[in-house]
């Protein structure tokens, strides 16, 4: 998938989350009631786990996230207590649920490119989008004619790491419902406190990624860490503020991000 594709899957406009909460305050529809108006016409009641997490949020949002409980989450949902938790352990669950279908896509981008498959797959004429001034100039880390191995391994990085952190966002279909999430995470310390753990599976498979490309064990744990800590701080600072697409944030951290470590000492024989 392209750059240019990414972009445009990612720039749908949207509101603040305070407009959100305003229009989803009023009459509930069926997509506010997912169990309760399946059972109203006598189908198997199912679960949107979205929409059990929309109606979470605008319950935080009217009556604050410590004086929410999982019951009230259950009962303006439609849903029974049991099935509420099958899908969500607790409430931190319901903010961080979403970061799975981003982490998969940013692996399956990783995979791409290890593999040569994706944006820095190697071609005749070098690295993927050093001939394409478009791409070249946000996914090549700066590469110059004449690069050496260790410039070029450079640019292969900076560009899986960036086609990774933009494939994550082009997978989230309501960014009204990420930038509350994000929202939220930033205003408590417990949901912060759960990014580790929660970017455990990015970090490794990042990690595993830039050992693919010959990177030593000990400088990939390092280059990773620095990777999620500056797209994480790009997400955060999208959430913050009001703009539709979080795609610049993500590559002016990108931008920020410097390869000291990729020279011919960290890269093994």
């Amino acid at each position: 998938m392209s750059f240019q594709t990414l972009r445009m899957l990612t720039g749908s406009p949207y509101d603040t989350l305070c407009h959100y909460v305003r229009v989803n305050t009023g009459q509930p529809s069926e997509d506010h009631q997912p169990a309760a108006a399946a059972r109203a016409t006598g189908r198997p009641a199912t679960i949107d786990p979205d929409a059990v997490a929309r109606i979470a949020l605008r319950l935080f949002a009217e009556r604050g996230y410590e004086q929410t409980s999982m019951e009230d989450i259950a009962g303006a949902a439609g849903i029974g207590r049991k099935s509420l938790y099958r899908y969500f352990a607790s409430k931190a669950d319901l903010v961080w649920g979403g970061i799975e279908p981003v982490t998969e896509a940013a692996g399956r981008a990783l995979g791409s490119a290890g593999d040569g498959g994706g944006p820095v797959g190697e071609s005749d004429d070098g690295p993927a989008g050093a001939s394409d001034g478009g791409s070249n100039a946000d996914f090549d880390g700066g590469l110059r004619p004449g690069a050496g191995t260790a410039q070029i391994r450079a640019a292969q990085i900076r560009a899986g790491l960036s086609a990774a952190a933009v494939a994550g966002a082009a997978v989230l279909a309501d960014l009204d419902l990420t930038r509350g999430r994000l929202r939220l995470i930033a205003e408590h310390p417990e949901l912060a406190s759960r990014s580790y753990a929660a970017l455990a599976p990015q970090r490794e498979r990042g990690r595993r990624y830039l050992i693919t490309l010959g990177i030593r064990e000990d400088m990939a744990g390092y280059l990773c860490a620095a990777y999620l800590g500056a797209t994480f701080e790009a997400w955060m600072q999208w959430a913050a503020g009001s703009d539709s697409d979080p795609v610049p944030y993500l590559l002016a951290a990108m931008n920020v991000l410097q390869m000291p470590d990729v020279q011919e000492s960290s890269i093994d024989a």
